[in-house]
């Protein structure tokens, strides 16, 4: 059942000839497996890697040292920038809902390396990391686990009986660690707008990076809010301390050691499956669901840009569309997309007339309730599309307006008319 510490060849050995191998992503990430292929060139040649690696947070690329291994990835991030441009790994655009179940079953998942805290009376759990791993243990493929010491086992999370695993590795690595920053004064003012669109007692789900943090600060004298969604930071234990939050469901914690202790042994922290998290029949259970979610750039019709940058993809889908989905489907639900109103020091705005007809729309024009920027919150639910356009020019910086308007003219027809 269990191998020793460096046979990683050994342990891999027994995965199926065809079909991509699953690497854990976020924190669950398998650092003394994706060691052992920098180190080992021959290991895992020939084979495809797939996993859910998040910019930002996972900064491994598995074909970094062997051009005979592949990557499927649903995000670009900046470790796998030169691998996309080489063709070793190809982008899959998924939402994160369809990206659990593809893993659990269209993928063919040769086997899965994951991390797993040490195990209690027969079973292991996944830390706190669950997110996607549950789906290829549905799928039936062998799994090898790094058996680390350092990644604290939970109180509320998925379980599995040890034979379950067909290899455990005993190896200690620091659990990966995320430091988001501090926000500066443009999300704190976004964040200030978000928090008067958030009732107490709502459900609230928040996407990763300063916008959380911000927001997080931001609901100060709320009461009984709950956390649905894929992942919570260090800012949410002081929320949960003063009362803002009374509870949390997440996929994922990401933050540092102390963080990690304090979240795996909290009673009112669950952690579950993107298969639940992220269900359109789960959100759409939940009373007054509110998506909180950043964007790159929005359109005057409301289309949202998520994942480029000028020609070049930064990131991914995530589960950017299942939450503002489930949010509409929720009774009293509401979505709120935030952004900064510039980018470039000031000088590009982010609220453009039209997406170009090279960035895909990530958020379709009928999907956002709200939109947000430090200028004010710009209602879209119900809004003709003259008035999204109106609403939306309203809370661009000023100095951008008059040209959006004129944009707008010619866009309506009304600019050849005059």
């Amino acid at each position: 059942m269990s191998v020793t510490a460096g046979s990683w060849a050994d342990a891999i050995g027994g995965f199926r000839e065809h079909g991509p191998i699953f690497l854990a992503g976020a924190c669950g990430e398998p650092t003394a497996f994706l060691d052992a292929m920098e180190e080992d060139p021959e290991l895992g040649q020939g084979r495809v890697f797939t996993g859910v690696w998040i910019p930002g947070v996972n900064a491994r690329d598995p074909t970094s040292a062997n051009s005979n291994r592949r990557a499927l990835s649903t995000f670009a991030t900046p470790a796998l920038a030169g691998s996309v441009a080489s063709g070793l790994t190809d982008i899959l655009p998924l939402h994160y809902s369809e990206t659990y179940r593809w893993l659990a079953g269209p993928a063919r998942v040769a086997g899965a390396v994951i991390q797993v805290p040490p195990p209690k009376k027969g079973t292991i759990g996944l830390g706190v990391a669950s997110d996607f791993t549950p789906a290829v243990m549905e799928s039936g493929a062998p799994v090898v686990a790094q058996l680390n010491p350092a990644m604290p086992d939970t109180l509320n999370g998925p379980r599995y009986r040890i034979d379950r695993f067909s290899a455990l590795i005993e190896a200690e690595t620091q659990v990966l660690q995320y430091d988001v920053g501090s926000p500066n004064d443009t999300f704190r003012t976004i964040a200030g707008h978000v928090a008067e669109l958030i009732n107490d007692n709502d459900y609230v789900q928040f996407g990763l990076g300063k916008l959380q943090t911000s927001v997080l600060r931001a609901l100060d004298g709320h009461r009984g809010l709950q956390l649905h969604g894929g992942m919570i930071s260090v800012e949410f234990l002081a929320c949960l301390e003063t009362g803002v939050f009374a509870s949390a469901t997440t996929g994922v914690a990401l933050g540092d050691d102390a963080f990690y202790r304090t979240v795996a042994l909290d009673p009112r922290i669950s952690f579950r499956e993107v298969g639940f998290t992220h269900s359109a029949t789960t959100l759409a259970s939940l009373p007054s669901f509110v998506s909180v979610n950043s964007i790159l750039e929005v359109d005057l019709l409301g289309q949202g840009n998520g994942e480029f940058m000028g020609r070049e993809q930064i990131t991914g889908h995530g589960g950017l569309v299942d939450f503002i989905r489930g949010s509409k489907a929720s009774p009293g639900g509401r979505s709120i997309l935030a952004l900064p109103a510039t980018a470039s020091g000031g000088t590009r705005s982010r609220i453009v007339p039209r997406l170009t007809k090279d960035t895909p729309v990530t958020v379709a024009r009928s999907d956002p309730d709200w939109i947000v920027t430090e200028f004010g919150a710009a209602n879209m639910r119900f809004a003709t599309v003259e008035e999204r356009a109106q609403r939306l020019i309203a809370i661009a910086a000023p100095r951008h307006r008059e040209e959006l308007s004129r944009a707008w003219d010619e866009i309506s027809g009304r600019g050849e008319a005059n």
